[in-house]
């Protein structure tokens, strides 16, 4: 690090010591305090607005199937379920005798109606069409008729069935998604339910305090939660929105027992400082860069490949981001259970001399007769770590004749014009909640909620949907590499490597599992003394 960084680095700890309010918790073996980068903007698990509320979701609220402690699918609101031998029918068998936070019963129905209301139009659930293999889901989904999908049947106070088109041995994984919503507050209040003075909760938590804007989310144990006895942390205070220096500062101060470290700058400070209270780990995520293919001269092959040629990863990885992650030029990471080496392409060997010549012959082929330089804007959400990749690329990219413009937006506005193909190129980082192949491939289907790239393929959504409806993970796949082959040919992203995360884990904090999933749900961990 050079003196001037040194420098930078150090005020930017100052000020943050400065900065920090007083959180008002010294260490207790009763309160578990995690910090965080991003803010909730709202608690209705339906409706996710960011990584964070999904964990606000796995926290407070528990659907048919949740997640253990090594993020391994689980029995959540049933107990059991079991599957017909065709595939074309699954029936749940939900625990009796459960309630709501606030004490009123919860069952079937209650699951049914969260169903049908993560299926409907106005509630916007970004991942509604996993359940798509539902009968009469997609038409409802659509909104093409207003009647609630026939495959969803309460039998009994403790007993759901879902009826298929088609066998989807992935229905497990796509419930995960599926937080269970109270219906009797949701009628009396609307769209307000989800606010802190009237939320009401079924998961291991509910909540204590919290104020829209207010940076700590105070949650504490929900004594109606089905298995509220293995809650072993009680209380657990969420700090949110403070940056990577101030999080440090936290955790320095000890008035946090989990920080998450999202610069290079602070990794390595935490790892001189405090060495193995540092946690890393690889997960079943990508980062990358989503390609808008209905815009021009993007819609050109020549030019995606040249793209993806020129970026040296190795670089980025290594000495830009700086984050331990691995390079990576697969649309899937490896290790995913029944498809651990995913395919990768012909050039991930080459050397960066070749596949940047090859790059500048691409572009210089698509450009015949051009008089100017491409120009493309790239799209991303505001963060130091971001604005440095693209300022990197704009220089690899340069070398073959493209001039890059770099368009950072913050939080909402970023989303708002990413879901308007307003961007060239775009920040297109994915992840598994619980380690799968499906979410890193479904949004390429055309008809896909989170197809941000205009990606369009009958062979691919052809093959997609085989791949669900095989009965079995190794039947799958063979559907798998179709898949990849055709996304390595067409090229809608640029892969660029795996996901890492890093954490500071106190000495106190109990419980912590490294896997390779996202979700590390507080109930499982504890302090001491």
């Amino acid at each position: 690090m050079s003196i001037s960084n040194a420098r930078r680095e150090f005020l930017a700890i100052a000020l943050a010591s400065l900065a920090v309010p007083a959180i008002g918790q010294t260490a207790s073996v009763a309160i578990l305090r995690r910090t965080v980068a991003s803010e909730v903007t709202s608690l209705d698990p339906q409706r996710p607005t960011g990584t964070l509320t999904r964990e606000m979701a796995a926290e407070m609220f528990c659907g048919l199937i949740t997640v253990d402690a090594l993020s391994r699918l689980a029995p959540g609101g049933a107990q059991s379920w079991n599957t017909a031998k065709d595939g074309l029918s699954w029936t749940f068998t939900v625990r009796s005798g459960m309630r709501w936070s606030d004490g009123a019963p919860l069952t079937a129905q209650d699951y049914a109606y969260s169903l049908h209301r993560y299926l409907e139009p106005s509630t916007g659930a970004p991942e509604a069409d996993r359940l798509d293999a539902i009968i009469g889901a997609k038409d409802f989904r659509f909104g093409r008729t207003t009647d609630v999908p026939l495959g969803i049947e309460m039998n009994s106070p403790t007993q759901l069935t879902l009826r298929l088109t088609r066998p989807d041995i992935d229905l497990p994984l796509a419930l995960n998604s599926v937080s269970c919503v109270p219906r009797h507050v949701i009628e009396q209040h609307g769209r307000q339910w989800a606010k802190p003075e009237t939320l009401v909760t079924n998961g291991a938590y509910t909540l204590a305090d919290w104020k829209a804007g207010a940076r700590v989310i105070k949650l504490k144990s929900n004594p109606f939660f089905h298995a509220a006895r293995t809650v072993l942390a009680p209380e657990v205070h969420w700090l949110t929105g403070y940056d990577d220096a101030t999080r440090y500062r936290l955790y320095q101060r000890q008035e946090a027992d989990i920080a998450t470290i999202e610069d290079s700058g602070t990794l390595s400070r935490a790892r001189k400082e405090f060495g193995a209270q540092v946690s890393s780990e690889t997960k079943c995520a990508l980062g990358a860069i989503g390609i808008n293919l209905l815009r021009k001269p993007l819609d050109d092959p020549r030019i995606r490949r040249a793209l993806v040629l020129a970026a040296d990863r190795r670089i980025l990885s290594d000495k830009v981001r700086g984050l331990t992650e691995q390079p990576w030029d697969g649309f899937l990471p490896p290790g995913i259970p029944g498809y651990e080496k995913p395919l990768l392409p012909d050039y991930a060997d080459w050397p960066m001399a070749k596949r940047r010549a090859e790059a500048q012959a691409l572009v210089a082929q698509a450009r015949a007769g051009a008089a100017e330089p491409l120009s493309i804007g790239v799209g991303f959400p505001a963060s130091a770590t971001g604005e440095r990749v693209f300022l990197a690329l704009r220089q690899m990219w340069r070398a073959i004749g493209v001039r890059l413009e770099l368009q950072p937006l913050e939080g909402r506005a970023y989303l708002a014009a990413l879901t308007a193909r307003k961007f060239d190129l775009f920040s297109h980082n994915s992840f598994a909640t619980v380690p799968s192949a499906t979410p890193f491939l479904e949004r390429y289907v055309s008809d896909a909620s989170l197809n941000c790239t205009g990606y369009r393929n009958r062979n691919f959504d052809r093959n997609f949907l085989l791949a669900q409806s095989e009965l079995t993970l190794e039947a799958r796949a063979n559907d798998y590499a179709a898949l990849e082959r055709d996304l390595l040919r067409d090229l809608p992203m640029i892969p660029l490597f795996i996901g890492a995360t890093h954490r500071l884990l106190s000495p106190r904090v109990r419980g912590w599992t490294g896997h390779t999933g996202v979700l590390q749900p507080s109930q499982f961990l504890s302090l001491t003394t």
